[in-house]
């Protein structure tokens, strides 16, 4: 563990990142990657060569950050922003307004809005706001530029917003270019607002589903950087899990329908008066827009056990093995071909009903069919085959959190610890599957499992302090 000790020390000195306890296992694998592409396996020279290579360090942190996000996520505040929140600031500020997301990753954030805004506003959106995305990571950077995307990056946004909004691309799906080139990437460190700035000041700060990589003090610390960006009368959003977590004085808390955000304490206090237009861009598990959804998911069940596959999907299935059938489903599933992996998986569970793999593959697929509650049932099968099945645990403790389900937080906190004592007691399991991987490594899942029961033991200290104080 000393052998770590300085770059751990290295790390938080120029990123903040937190790199304690879950993250370790990142860190152990970045530290021999980094051995071996230096060739240096001494601490005191791998330390100073990487101290002295801009290029190399930020390949290392690269390595260091789950990166885990997707389009819409944590629709609710992004659709009061949009709708509700931006035209009652344009209806008292002369635009552009500029909007900022700060640990933007690859850029599904920043994206989403733009999507979002330019169905609001039209083409006029891009003469009305500015759009920037920041973070520390280079490499992930490049990716947001690039702005191709596939698989779970997909799975909160509208079908028909993917639609129109993405073509096909090698594969995956390409975002269109005038939105592309609409949102402006920037290299930024969250504990230093005025290396490599971003611009600003800016209206709107979007630090959501970062603060989990930094200890109180060094959220602190960013939250006074985030104060040179933010403009006077502008809102600094976190995400859903983290608000109490941030709430470190820097900032004033306020509630506005529901949502909560930061402003600065002289500011006065939004009065968001339009509700005249609902954006349809994120899918939420009360969209109806198709009929009842309740009626919707036990038709698609039925389907689902019914149903042939498609002549393309189910080609040669005949000789192929439950090993190949369930590869070919994987694929699927990464191609964004839900129906076809959704009717081969069902196909395979009729052969084979206990199947892990099978059952956690049918749970991701209907996960992303927006269909919650058949999710639910297969991840919870898969658990009940093998209670060992971390992978199930962590998603069905995730359709919780991310309100595709209504939340029950005893669940949601059970579930959780769940995947952290599989995990703690054996760090690389596989969760019960055989064949194909979870799309979480098992690291990744242990960090954000553990995170989130921070946050959620966190919240829960807060209302039982607050029900004994009435």
């Amino acid at each position: 563990m000393s052998d770590f000790a300085p770059f751990k020390a290295l790390v938080h000195q120029r990123c903040g990142l937190h790199l304690e306890g879950l993250a370790e296992a990142r860190l152990f694998r970045a530290v021999a990657s980094l051995q071996a592409s230096t060739g240096l396996t001494d601490t005191t020279a791998l330390l100073k060569q990487l101290t002295s290579d801009p290029a190399l360090f930020d390949r290392f942190v690269s390595q260091l950050t789950v990166n885990e996000t997707y389009f819409c996520r944590e629709p609710e505040a992004l659709n009061w922003l949009v709708s509700t929140y931006l035209p009652e600031r344009l209806a008292t500020q002369k635009p552009p307004l500029s909007i900022f997301s700060a640990g933007c990753s690859s850029g599904e954030e920043p994206y989403s809005l733009a999507m979002m805004l330019f169905e609001r506003f039209g083409e006029q959106a891009k003469t009305l706001f500015t759009l920037t995305g920041g973070d520390l990571d280079h490499q992930i950077l490049a990716k947001a530029r690039h702005a191709v995307y596939g698989g779970m990056a997909f799975r909160a946004l509208s079908p028909a917003f993917k639609e129109r909004y993405f073509s096909p691309y090698q594969g995956r799906y390409k975002l269109h270019e005038s939105l592309r080139q609409w949102v402006t990437f920037r290299p930024f460190n969250l504990l230093n607002a005025n290396e490599n700035s971003p611009g600003g000041p800016f209206d709107v700060i979007l630090f959501r589903n970062v603060s989990i990589y930094f200890d109180k003090q060094t959220r602190h610390h960013i939250h006074q950087q985030l104060s040179q960006l933010l403009a006077p009368n502008g809102i600094l959003l976190c995400g859903v899990t983290e608000t109490l977590g941030n709430d470190l004085g820097v900032f004033e808390l306020v509630e506005a329908q529901g949502i909560f955000y930061f402003r600065r304490a002289e500011q006065p206090a939004a009065v968001p008066t339009d509700h005249s237009h609902v954006v349809a861009l994120c899918a939420t598990p009360d969209d109806n827009s198709e009929g009842d959804s309740a009626s919707k998911e036990l038709a698609s069940s039925t389907d689902l056990a019914t149903n042939a596959p498609s002549e393309q999907a189910m080609q040669n299935t005949q000789t192929d093995s439950i090993i190949q059938q369930l590869q070919t489903a994987h694929r699927l599933l990464n191609q964004n071909a839900f129906d076809d992996a959704a009717k081969l998986l069902a196909a395979l569970l009729k052969q084979q009903p206990w199947s892990i793999d099978a059952l956690v593959l049918a749970g991701l697929v209907a996960r992303w069919q927006q269909l919650p509650q058949l999710a639910y049932d297969y991840f919870k099968r898969a658990t009940y085959v093998a209670p060992e099945c971390w992978p199930a645990h962590f998603y069905l403790a995730e359709l919780y959190r991310q309100g595709e389900l209504s939340d029950e937080p005893s669940q949601r906190r059970q579930r959780y610890a769940a995947v952290v004592r599989l995990l703690t007691s054996t760090p690389t399991s596989a969760g019960g599957l055989e064949t194909i991987t979870s799309p979480l490594p098992p690291g990744d899942a242990r960090f954000l499992a553990e995170r989130y029961l921070e946050a959620a033991n966190l919240t829960l200290a807060s209302t039982s302090t607050t029900q004994g104080v009435d």
